[in-house]
């Protein structure tokens, strides 16, 4: 006990030896870094939502402008000025049905749906058991493997033209992908968590609620976005070469007739289409479930 009024020197506080905070468990680094929610004000997320907005329009009017140029460069007919085109687009537009861009919708929201559905319960299944991933694993990487135009002419073959080819060239061509992310996501699930979960016995719905979900979100969103962007090509090629209807066909009408501009204003609202549902629907989706990433 040191007399009364004398300080002590400032090294002996910081000299002074104590026991070492034990390195975080896993629950606890997951509980600090793993996806958790920080909560953020409303104004938080539509500002982010708005920038990424911001930044994809910049990029496309980076693209148009080169684009403009080309048609200065190369001339109307290899490149058809944007002005024409999205004149030409609009004027697809307001002749909805007749120009049949109603039956290339219809077929992209029934097909993109199954391969969504059927691929995703695949994956989810092949990722919690060993056993069927053996056995699915092969088909996928063979359905993985063929070149799409090989399906397209198979369809036709199979089914003939119409909606049978496309939506079965569309389910074979997109559940793959959707197959593969669902697998992955489903199979790097932490087991230690599926462990504490039944040591608890806090039953199977919370364990979906507060563990499966949350884990695979990421993994589904990202799959939408895929399957989307997949879907739609697939639909234009199938119907180019196997349907004698819908947006493939008529640009295939088109390319008969050299009338590029008219191919290019199909291609501006198949661009659209896409952009449009990843930023209304995958963007949002993003912003809500993986404020993680943001």
């Amino acid at each position: 006990m040191g007399a009364v009024g004398y300080e002590y020197p400032t090294y002996f506080f910081q000299t002074t030896h104590h026991p070492k905070p034990s390195p975080p468990t896993n629950t606890q680094t997951m509980i600090k870094t793993d996806k958790i929610r920080k909560p953020q004000p409303a104004v938080f997320y539509i500002i982010d939502y708005l920038w990424s907005g911001f930044a994809g329009l910049s990029v496309a009017m980076v693209v148009v402008a080169l684009w403009a140029w080309g048609s200065a460069v190369f001339g109307e007919f290899m490149l058809p000025a944007p002005v024409e085109v999205f004149q030409k687009s609009l004027d697809l537009l307001k002749h909805f049905q007749e120009n049949e861009i109603g039956i290339s919708l219809w077929r992209s929201v029934v097909g993109i749906s199954v391969a969504l559905a059927a691929g995703l319960a695949a994956g989810l299944v092949a990722g919690s058991f060993k056993t069927a991933m053996a056995l699915l694993k092969p088909v996928i990487t063979v359905l993985l493997a063929m070149p799409p135009i090989i399906w397209v002419v198979m369809a036709l073959f199979w089914f003939g033209f119409g909606n049978p080819s496309v939506l079965f060239t569309i389910i074979v061509l997109v559940a793959p992908l959707t197959f593969a992310s669902a697998a992955v996501g489903m199979a790097s699930v932490n087991k230690q968590h599926e462990e504490l979960f039944d040591a608890y016995k806090l039953g199977r719905l919370k364990k979906i609620r507060y563990l499966y979900i949350p884990h695979l979100t990421g993994y589904v969103i990202s799959s939408i976005g895929v399957a989307v962007a997949m879907g739609v090509k697939v639909v234009i090629m199938a119907e180019l070469l196997g349907a004698s209807e819908g947006v493939g066909a008529r640009i295939a009408d088109a390319r008969a007739m050299l009338e590029t501009s008219t191919v290019m204003a199909y291609v501006v609202l198949v661009i659209v289409f896409v952009s449009l549902f990843e930023y209304l629907i995958t963007k949002p989706l993003e912003i809500l479930f993986m404020p993680w990433r943001r």
